[in-house]
């Protein structure tokens, strides 16, 4: 360690959950030389180089763990409720300011990285750029660009829409060359108007050529998939990561499928449930309903999300237990759900059956596997980027303490 370099610093607290496993240690440290971990040690065995003068962090009382990944955001989304119909009447330099907005409120929330799951045109690619450059505060992007669709299919309006085996694979091609981190495809519709989300939206062949174009280019695959016959093509093609695996079927209606759960956990995809972002609308609506009182469209719309999220829950649980990996990604951005409220979504996957710990590691060590980056983040391990969440209180025993933020360092700079 160089004895006077200013960017050696060392950053002390109560506890410190590395999230190699989601067990909290007591008066540990973190070293960080130009913005890496160089190691984590408990303080009383600190010993530093004779002379030095590293900038010093101490948060007495406090844990220290890995920035937070939050491996499914929409920065152009504005998270007050308005639709991506309504979102797609602002022109690409309002969706740029959103997201800048959106990646401030995403970083001091100590979200450090992001999966950016869609946005319009090249508004994402700008965004990430500008993070990149420090010309605004951000996370880390993980970047998708826009999502690949069907002709008229959800989110069309974000600009790949793409039909064809050989119609896909172009726009794989296409979206790799203007800079994706990886790729994302609607495999079913979803909430865009006129998409229909009960139903696949490609076929096994078209939907194989995605993942195989992808897969040659060295770039991931997650597949937004709502019913039954979507997920199962999503397995047959070999996605990586199955968004919202809803288990719908044609008619509307939600029912397990066992051989498919089995599937599931059997083929080691990531599952990203999307949890929060149902419940959160029964939380608003229940508000409404003890203040000014609830519309008969608001009734209405109450007992549909609570139906929907008993099912999602009876459903999902049997593919937790059966072991499928499941990681924490918001949807963020998108319909009511905020930027700044990533902790809702781990402590939702507990409703699945996760631990407390279980649930950090879905943020964290696991995210970083899921979105492909399991050597530079995701755990705080000597060599990784020295991004760190500094927070009151200890997350691996109450999750709302992920909430409770003290300090934000991304790659060794403190950003809150």
């Amino acid at each position: 360690m160089a004895s006077t370099n200013g960017n050696v610093k060392v950053v002390k607290a109560a506890r410190l959950i590395d999230c190699t496993d989601g067990s909290a240690r007591e008066n540990m440290a973190v070293v960080v030389e130009d913005g890496r971990i160089s190691r984590v040690t408990p303080q009383h065995e600190l010993v530093l180089p004779e002379g030095s003068r590293p900038e010093v962090h101490d948060f007495a009382g406090a844990t220290i763990l890995p920035g937070l990944i939050d491996c499914h955001t929409h920065t152009n989304m504005r998270g007050d409720g308005s639709s991506v119909d309504d979102i797609h009447e602002d022109d690409d330099d309002i969706h740029l300011i959103q997201g800048v907005q959106s990646a401030r409120l995403a970083i001091e929330s100590g979200v450090t990285t992001m999966r950016e799951n869609g946005g319009w045109n090249k508004s994402t690619f700008s965004l990430k750029e500008g993070i990149r450059r420090g010309l605004v505060p951000g996370p880390r992007i993980v970047n998708c660009g826009r999502p690949i669709t069907m002709t008229g299919g959800h989110c069309w309006m974000m600009g790949s829409q793409a039909d064809g085996v050989d119609g896909v694979r172009k726009e794989v091609r296409k979206l790799v060359a203007e800079g994706a981190d990886y790729i994302k495809v609607m495999s079913s519709g979803g909430s865009t108007r006129n998409s229909v989300p009960t139903r696949a939206s490609y076929s096994l062949e078209e939907l194989s050529a995605i993942v195989d174009e992808a897969h040659l280019r060295g770039r991931l695959v997650g597949a937004h998939a709502h019913p039954v016959q979507a997920i199962s093509n999503c397995l047959d093609a070999g996605v990586d990561m199955i968004i919202h695996c809803t288990f719908s079927n044609p008619d509307g209606s939600i029912s397990l499928d066992r051989a498919l759960a089995d599937r599931i956990a059997e083929s080691g995809v990531w599952v990203n449930p999307t949890l929060w972002i149902i419940m959160l609308d029964i939380r608003h609506l229940e508000e409404k309903q003890r203040g000014e009182g609830l519309s008969p469209e608001d009734e209405t719309r109450l007992e549909a999300s609570k139906y929907r999220v008993s099912r999602r829950l009876e459903v999902q649980r049997p593919i937790f237990e059966a072991g499928a990996r499941f990681i924490g990604g918001s949807d963020c951005g998108w319909g009511a759900y905020p930027f700044g409220q990533f902790h809702e979504e781990l402590r939702a996957l507990t409703t699945l059956g996760a631990s407390t710990k279980q649930a950090l590691l879905a943020g964290t060590r696991d995210a970083a596997e899921a979105v492909g980056l399991p050597d530079s983040i995701g755990t705080l391990e000597p060599g990784k980027e020295a991004d760190l969440l500094v927070v009151e209180g200890d997350p691996s025993q109450n999750l709302d303490d992920l909430a409770r933020v003290v300090a934000v360092f991304q790659a060794g700079e403190r950003v809150r």
